[in-house]
């Protein structure tokens, strides 16, 4: 029989998990500076992410146009190209190194966000932001004579069928 893996629970933080305060603290506010505390921290958090994909991506850029480049200069030998060539095979292997560190630092973002705890903001994604709301249109009050006309109305409309219907 498989188990059910609840570390996932562990480490969740939670703002009005302590049980008291200090009579002297407000209570509403410690709650807000702390949920501000952690959205300003989860802002940094992705804004950090965003640059090292950012990076990441034009050291790839500029790696591909260095070995774009190496290609040229190794198809056409000649005694400046070489020069020139070792340049700039010197530079696809700074490149590459470069790159590696990169996908490394990324690779370490990703697992430091998958340890980080999670709070009511990171338990649940909104689905749907539309709200319909039924309201019924305010029924007047009728008058004893409108109510009287509207059924005389009525059994003018329907009089065959009452008639047969009360046979």
């Amino acid at each position: 029989m498989t188990t059910i893996d609840y570390s996932v629970w562990d480490h969740i933080e939670v703002s009005d998990d302590e049980d008291d305060t200090h009579p002297n603290i407000d209570t509403p506010s410690l709650f807000r500076w702390r949920h501000q505390a952690r959205v300003e921290r989860m802002e940094a958090f992705t804004q950090k992410g965003v640059e090292l994909e950012k990076s990441l991506m034009e050291s790839r850029r500029r790696l591909v146009e260095a070995q774009r480049r190496v290609q040229e200069l190794s198809s056409s030998s000649s005694s400046s190209s070489s020069s020139e060539l070792s340049r700039a095979q010197a530079e696809e292997k700074q490149l590459k190194k470069e790159e590696r560190s990169l996908q490394r630092r990324m690779e370490e973002h990703r697992a430091e966000e998958k340890k980080m705890p999670w709070n009511v903001d990171t338990l649940s994604r909104e689905g749907f932001s539309k709200s319909v709301v039924n309201v019924k249109p305010e029924q007047k009050q009728e008058t004893e004579e409108e109510k009287e006309e509207k059924h005389k109305t009525f059994v003018e409309k329907h009089e065959k069928q009452i008639k047969h219907f009360g046979e």
